[in-house]
């Protein structure tokens, strides 16, 4: 009996095995195939226009500028302006006791009024011949001093009036009401912040990039939601010899006076456009060996193409290949794919979730 019960513990001990290796050889089999489908994310290759563009820093300065000075001495009598206010061009600004520079009009007056007397009479007595005429030239040259002499009077009460040389803001103020100021001392400075320019240096070899009127975009922290447009006024004709560099001079409109002179500006000079060309994200692309490649979602695989990089513009390049517009480009997980192997897409292209919205809009709508 023990023999006999050896024997039919066995074979089933044995079958028992097999069917739980047939068993577990199916659960492997599924885990494999769970492990290949990677999951990534993708976006759509899109048509755009996308330029080259040279990135550097300048600071602001404003075009039009000027110390206004004092062109003669005496007390500041009055101060009509402060610092942040706006002037107008020949708006009074300040001004300088004019007593001392009045009584010297006046008495250059008088003394004008006595030759151009005296002027008169001997000339009278020259056409008489009573006198020679030597002395009426003499009398001439003292009349013509006289006139530059009360010209000069004149001015010199006229500069007593501080007048503002052009329109902007007064930036800074030097002096105050009560102050003694001397011959060409600054009293104020103005700004006209219209028209500001910045001005950067460029590389030698940029120099064939560069010409008049080409468009540059400025970007500042203080101003994070706008965009600035420039242009360039100026292209400098000679090259330091010591930095290789040249100067460019951009200008900037700023009627509305949001930028200021000072403010620290991030500038993209945009070299060429290509207009309509093929883009993605830069991320999607993977390059070793100066050889770059994407890999594209088609039947829920991963299909590795060979691309050639164009211009990089704001996180897109442009790229050329056998590729077109709507092809689906893996933008995050790519470099764990290689070619043909199972992918799980775990996003929807933008291009492809607009068209959903629009979809449900229109049913939306149309009930």
């Amino acid at each position: 009996m023990l023999t006999i019960k050896k024997t039919l513990i066995v074979p089933f001990i044995i079958a028992t095995a097999l069917l739980s290796g047939c068993g577990g050889s199916e659960q492997k089999e599924d885990k494999k195939e769970t492990e290949f489908a990677i999951p990534v994310a993708v976006a759509s290759i899109t048509h755009q226009s996308i330029s080259l563009n040279f990135h550097t820093t300048a600071t602001l300065e404003a075009r039009n500028e000027a110390d206004i000075i004092s062109r003669v001495t005496g007390i500041i009598e009055q101060l009509t302006v402060e610092e942040g206010d706006y002037v107008k061009k020949g708006q009074l600004l300040a001004t300088i006791d004019p007593r001392r520079y009045q009584l010297a009009l006046n008495k250059a007056d008088a003394e004008l009024a006595g030759i151009n007397q005296e002027l008169q009479r001997v000339s009278t007595m020259v056409r008489k011949k009573l006198v020679s005429e030597q002395a009426a030239d003499k009398l001439k040259y003292q009349y013509q001093a006289a006139v530059a002499a009360r010209e000069l009077a004149a001015l010199d009460l006229q500069d007593s009036q501080i007048i503002a040389p052009l329109s902007g803001y007064i930036s800074h103020r030097y002096v105050k009401t009560g102050h003694f100021t001397q011959g060409y001392q600054k009293l104020f400075h103005v700004v006209d912040q219209s028209n500001l320019q910045a001005i950067v240096h460029l590389p030698e070899h940029q120099l064939s990039n560069i010409a008049l009127n080409q468009q540059a975009v400025l970007s500042f922290s203080a101003r994070k939601d706008h965009l600035y447009q420039a242009h360039i006024r100026s292209i400098s004709p000679v090259i330091d010899s010591r930095s290789g560099t040249f100067k460019v001079i951009m200008d900037l409109d700023n009627q509305l006076n949001q930028l200021k002179p000072g403010m620290f500006a991030q500038i993209a000079l945009t070299f060429d456009t290509h207009q309509n060309a093929l883009t993605v994200p830069s991320d999607a692309i993977i390059t070793m060996d100066k050889q770059s490649k994407i890999y594209l979602v088609r039947d829920n695989k991963a299909i590795e193409v060979a691309v050639a990089k164009g211009f990089v513009q704001d996180h897109q390049t442009e790229i050329t290949g056998e590729i077109k517009a709507g092809d689906v480009v893996v933008v995050s997980g790519q470099h764990n794919l290689k070619s043909d192997v199972l992918v799980e897409v775990i996003n929807q292209p933008t291009e492809q979730k607009n068209a959903d919205q629009e979809s449900i809009s229109a049913i939306v709508k149309a009930h």
